[in-house]
């Protein structure tokens, strides 16, 4: 029986493993309370939305319990308040433990997909912006300007940055 503060809920083997997989592959080490802590407050922050995907789970076998944080079911009590009629138009679920089950899969799926949406650098990648840096401050050698390398790659990335949006906003039209 957990304690104050604590609640408990169902999660079937599939959404379980598929769970512990996400674990293992963003958070290695952690339990899989943590995982579900530390992607609400993700989702909280606004760092991804959890969106519907096309689903079909396997909702077969005994329900495994899990124990978590008392905010955590109040979200996700919150969430099936907010949600659940679409999520029993879409994936005709009419309890709140497979509500559940499919919010959870949305959540790692949509945080799958803003991961793959981001760009995974090393150092030996901007190889090509210290040579950029050497090109500057040797035509630039003549006056005065001690940028640093740091606030030299922030505006150099920064202007990409911005000839990307430029380059988006004109392929959009």
């Amino acid at each position: 029986m957990p304690g104050q503060g604590y609640s408990t809920f169902g999660m079937k083997p599939s959404v379980t493993t598929r769970l512990q997989e996400a674990t293992d592959k963003s958070y290695p080490g952690m339990f899989l309370p943590s995982t579900l802590i530390i992607i609400m407050n993700e989702v909280k922050r606004g760092y991804y939305s959890v969106e519907p995907h096309k689903l079909k789970l396997d909702l077969s076998g005994r329900y495994n319990t899990i124990t978590i944080r008392s905010d955590v079911k109040a979200w996700l009590v919150e969430n099936h308040k907010k949600f659940g009629d679409e999520y029993e138009k879409r994936y005709n679920v009419k309890c709140f433990t497979k509500f559940v089950s499919y919010f959870i899969v949305n959540m790692l799926e949509s945080k799958s997909d803003a991961q793959n949406h981001s760009i995974s650098l090393k150092e030996s990648d901007f190889n090509w912006l210290q040579e950029e840096y050497k090109k500057q401050k040797k035509s630039l050698k003549n006056s005065n300007n001690n940028t640093s390398f740091e606030r030299f790659a922030d505006d150099y990335i920064n202007e990409l940055l911005v000839k990307i949006k430029a380059a988006k906003e004109i392929l959009t039209i």
